[in-house]
């Protein structure tokens, strides 16, 4: 008999809960399409920026890595080498900000 009480107030409590669950679904305010595609599309901006970034960061590295592979035959190469990748770097970086607020280039 216990049995038969505790699984009936099992279901009991199941069926509220699902009523509870229905009830709370027809309480949210889903997003208008507009709103979904506005959003979405600032998602894709917001990914094709961090795109750019990292594929002008990956050049750059590329570009050093050539340079210090090549640059390595003696101390004045290695030395002329980072040279021209620090001018190398700082051009870019001045293509890159054009028309940015200057920032001091501390390398």
């Amino acid at each position: 008999m216990a049995n038969d009480k505790n699984s009936q107030g099992e279901k009991v409590k199941k069926r509220s809960r699902v009523k509870e669950t229905f009830a709370e679904l027809k309480k949210v305010t889903w997003p208008t399409f507009g709103k979904t595609m506005k959003q979405t599309g600032a998602v894709l901006v917001v990914t094709l920026f961090f795109f750019v970034i990292l594929l002008i960061m990956d050049y750059l590295l590329g570009l050093a890595h050539k340079a210090l592979i090549t640059g390595i035959g003696d101390a004045s190469d290695a030395t002329a080498a980072v040279s021209n990748l620090l001018g190398g770097l700082k051009s870019y970086a001045c293509a890159l900000f054009n028309g940015a607020p200057a920032l001091p280039l501390l390398i």
